[in-house]
């Protein structure tokens, strides 16, 4: 809860040093406190950490045929 009252700009350079976990990060997002701009500028790594988890969780729902050699 004390990231909700940390300035902005403290927490983009907490995110360039990769001081705040996956979870802060979404629960800031889900605050309105951090953009998903925000996040891909200043986080590339858990940028890709959320596209990561994103990605599997499509996969895991979509039906996807095995592929075949031709």
């Amino acid at each position: 809860m004390e990231l909700l009252h940390t300035p902005k700009s403290e927490l983009l350079r907490l995110m360039r040093e990769n001081s705040l976990t996956v979870d802060e990060v979404v629960f800031l997002f889900g605050s309105n406190k951090l953009a998903a701009a925000d996040v891909r500028m200043n986080a590339p790594t858990i940028c890709d950490k959320l596209l990561t988890i994103f990605l599997r969780q499509a996969a895991n729902r979509a039906t996807v045929p095995p592929m075949t050699a031709a």
